[in-house]
């Protein structure tokens, strides 16, 4: 478990300006995953949302990730060091299992970064850089995520940063019925921006894509206008909200498109949210007078006043954190030792049938049900035997891996089928 290491940086310790500078989607997250593996990192993951990259990796060496990080972007060496936060074994775990649970997002319980974790634990797999050890982690903090939502009042409203973007809008426009309303994207969230959109009822909304067919699904179910991205500049002097949230490189809304329409808005103010990491809007359009531009950090204001009203649900989260931590560390530990303790269980019942095929021609004229009292008093003596050897096993793995070796050999099992399987357990196991 202390293979596991953790390199990344997130909206506590980066500005949104180095964030989105390390905003890994499509082929990119790719290219990230295989040159990790060319150099010698045995299995990764890498977590990349608004609010966070996190590499998590199989690694005896946190050093890699921290000059791919550097070299990702051809910053200096040791740049980066102020932002990044390197944490390893169970000090990993527990974060994972934070982040999952949303009590690390600038959205205290956000509801999206669970499914953000699962894609990035399913991306990688299509990647072929998990195995073993990440598999079964992941697995773990998404059963966790779940359940922290399901036992605590911070999954009864599903609240993310889309939603509060959505309520910062509301503030601006009340009467969201007279507003025509712009989404550009159509992923997470864009998705639950539309969706608690459409609920108002606003008197055109118009989804935007790079891709049309994305737009045209969302649509067909919210009753929302599709269009193509390259349709932008007809719809823009209809305008009153727009909404940006894609994974594009370069800003889509800036100067150049904007200025134009600020002649025939005198009184009619442009309200632009900005979802996107990198940044979908150039900061630079904050100088035009009838632009009122909020991006994520600006939504820090609300999100603040969001985690009063569900702090207190945070102690009881924790307590399921913990938990399933401590059964996480129990199950690892154990989980090569789980072969030799069945071929334990094995060899001593090979024991007990063997003697009681001796003992019962001795022991005349028992009848059905003083066998079945024999029967059961050797089993209960088998257990009890092998009770506290177990217990043993299982402790001496918390302090010493190389404790199944020795177990096996004192127990005359090194040469077991089983045996050598316990050395090393595959994935199959999981």
């Amino acid at each position: 478990m202390q293979r596991l290491v953790l390199v990344g940086l997130s909206h506590r310790t980066a500005s949104l300006e180095t964030r989105e500078r390390f905003a890994f989607e499509g082929e990119a997250l790719y290219e990230a995953l295989e040159w990790l593996r060319e150099r010698g990192v045995e299995e990764c993951v890498i977590l990349s949302t608004c609010n966070r990259t996190e590499i998590y990796a199989c690694s005896p060496r946190d050093d890699l990730l921290v000059r791919f990080l550097h070299e990702w972007e051809g910053l200096p060496e040791g740049s980066l060091l102020p932002c990044l936060y390197v944490k390893r074994g169970e000090e990993a775990i527990e974060h994972l299992f934070r982040v999952a649970a949303g009590l690390d997002s600038q959205v205290l319980g956000e509801s999206e970064i669970l499914g953000q974790v699962k894609q990035a634990w399913e991306k990688a797999r299509e990647a072929d850089a998990t195995g073993v050890l990440l598999n079964s982690l992941f697995q773990r903090a998404v059963a966790v995520g779940k359940r922290v939502r399901a036992e605590t009042a911070l999954g009864k409203q599903v609240v993310s940063l889309g939603s509060l973007a959505v309520r910062a809008a509301m503030q601006h426009q009340p009467n969201v019925r007279e507003a025509t309303i712009i989404v550009i994207g159509t992923g997470t969230m864009g998705r639950r921006v539309v969706k608690e959109l459409a609920e108002l009822g606003p008197k055109a909304l118009y989804i935007l894509s790079h891709t049309f067919s994305y737009a045209t699904a969302l649509a067909s179910d919210t009753g929302a206008t599709p269009l193509a991205l390259g349709a932008l500049q007809q719809v823009l002097p209809e305008a009153d909200i727009i909404f940006t949230a894609t994974t594009a490189p370069h800003p889509i809304l800036d100067v150049t498109c904007l200025a134009p329409l600020q002649s025939a808005r005198a009184h009619r103010p442009l309200l632009i949210l900005d979802l996107g990491v990198p940044r979908n809007t150039d900061p630079a359009v904050r100088l035009l007078p009838f632009v009122r531009l909020y991006d994520i950090e600006d939504l820090k204001v609300l999100s603040d006043a969001h985690y009063e009203a569900r702090a207190r649900e945070v102690p009881a989260a924790l307590r399921i954190i913990e938990e399933e931590l401590e059964d996480y560390r129990s199950w690892w530990h154990t989980r090569g030792a789980a072969p030799l303790i069945v071929a334990l269980q094995q060899r001593a019942e090979q024991i007990r049938q063997q003697q009681l095929e001796w003992a019962m021609p001795k022991l005349c004229d028992l009848n059905d049900r003083q066998k079945g009292v024999v029967e059961q008093l050797t089993l209960r003596i088998v257990k009890q035997l092998l009770h506290h050897p177990i217990a043993e096993l299982r402790k001496l793995l918390d302090d010493d891996d190389d404790a199944l070796p020795l177990f096996a050999q004192m127990f005359g099992l090194e040469h077991l089928p089983q045996a050598n399987v316990a050395m090393g357990a595959s994935e199959e196991e999981l």
